[in-house]
């Protein structure tokens, strides 16, 4: 009988260590499991943080994106501002998706702040990106070149089989120029204004000269300075700007017959407006007043529009897309007459941001000869060219 209790007794207490041990046992897999939420949790909480950080930088630095909203929650980015202007949806996603650990990037413009991603409030981060402050020599422009306009200063080099006028049937052209931000700073209604200088020469050679060499016919030579304002998806500018036009000394020697050299010169005051209607879509147009002159019964007013396409769509993995642009002016000075200039082609450009901007161009030009010397003169032409823009 005690063998008996004895056995019980012991049957018992082997119970109770074993209970003892898987309770134990269950507690360390409890704190475990808390200990690697924990890590886990903390981990996407600082990957998001450096995700944050890291995409307000991009958005701020290299696309010039201001007074935006940015969350992001377990790898997803949501970004929400009012309008994005001339910057391109498609290469802000792109930029956003390559940060480490980001799993999607969206991009909404509209009023107001974005929504909050589904998950606990206190999991996502989020960051503002200030409005702009005062800057000195800003990157980029606020308002975007208007690529048809035979006398926007960049830099270019092109070959013209001319059907019509007193200009040379072969001829080349060579441009040089840029428009250059000096100051930029806040503006009312959330945008943003600019001071920037604009320089540069056009120039026009005769490629088949009886001489052998490349003739310079004509030299337009220009300067300005003009204030933009941009505003979402609007913006403009006012400008004065000087131009000047020259003969070269081979093409009066070799013209036959003789051809009388005109003393064009004049500064001119132009206010140009432009929307962009969808982010690949934008009109513009505007006027000007000529404000001296030479000759003095050169007469003053001026008139600009157009259009220009940039397709959504690129090509080689984003680093060709295919564009097209038509300018149309008329002047006092050539009696109202329209010239028109229309240019489509294929831009290469870098696949994430690209700033810079090569362009080959097949162009069409019909109408009073934008060429200073030959203003008077209708002329007409086909060519291609290759046009850098920074």
């Amino acid at each position: 009988m005690a063998e008996s209790l004895s056995d019980k007794d012991s049957m018992s207490v082997n119970r109770t260590s074993v209970w003892n041990r898987a309770r134990i046992a269950a507690r360390g897999v409890v704190f475990v499991s808390c200990l690697v939420i924990g890590i886990v949790s903390g981990t996407i909480a600082a990957d998001d943080s450096y995700i944050a950080g890291y995409a307000a930088a991009v958005l701020q630095h290299e696309f010039n994106v201001t007074g935006a909203v940015l969350q992001v929650h377990e790898g997803v980015v949501v970004v929400t501002t009012n309008s994005l202007g001339k910057t391109d949806r498609e290469k802000i996603l792109t930029a956003l998706e390559k940060i480490p650990g980001v799993v999607r990037a969206e991009v909404r413009e509209e009023a107001g702040l974005a929504v909050v991603p589904e998950g606990p409030p206190q999991a996502v981060i989020q960051q503002t990106i200030p409005k702009p402050e005062s800057n000195f020599l800003p990157s980029g422009l606020l308002m975007a070149p208007f690529h048809a306009d035979p006398r926007w200063p960049h830099f270019s080099v092109a070959y013209r089989q001319v059907s019509l006028g007193q200009e040379p049937r072969n001829t080349g052209s060579a441009n040089f120029g840029e428009t250059f931000a000096i100051y930029r700073n806040a503006a009312p209604f959330n945008g943003q204004w600019e001071i920037a200088l604009q320089a540069g020469v056009f120039s026009a050679f005769n490629m088949n000269a009886p001489s052998g060499s490349k003739d310079l016919v004509n030299a337009d030579y220009i300067a300005g300075l003009l204030t933009s304002y941009r505003s979402g998806a609007f913006s403009g500018y006012l400008r004065i700007h000087h131009q000047s036009s020259h003969l070269g000394d081979e093409f009066i020697l070799n013209s036959n017959p003789p051809i009388n050299r005109i003393n064009l010169s004049f500064e001119q005051v132009d206010l140009k407006l432009s929307y962009d209607l969808t982010s690949w879509f934008r009109i513009y147009g505007g006027g000007g007043i000529l404000v001296g002159r030479d000759p003095s019964d050169l007469k003053r007013g001026a008139s600009q529009g157009g259009a220009e396409l940039a397709s959504p769509w690129t090509l080689w993995d984003g680093k060709i897309r295919p564009v097209a642009y038509a300018d149309f002016q008329a002047n006092e000075r050539s009696n109202w007459r329209i010239a028109s200039s229309v240019m489509a082609g294929l831009q290469f450009e870098e696949a994430r941001i690209g700033t810079r901007k090569l362009q080959l161009l097949a162009e069409y030009f019909s109408g009073p000869s934008p060429n200073g010397q030959f203003y008077t003169r209708n002329t007409e032409w086909i060519g291609v060219g290759v046009h850098l823009y920074y």
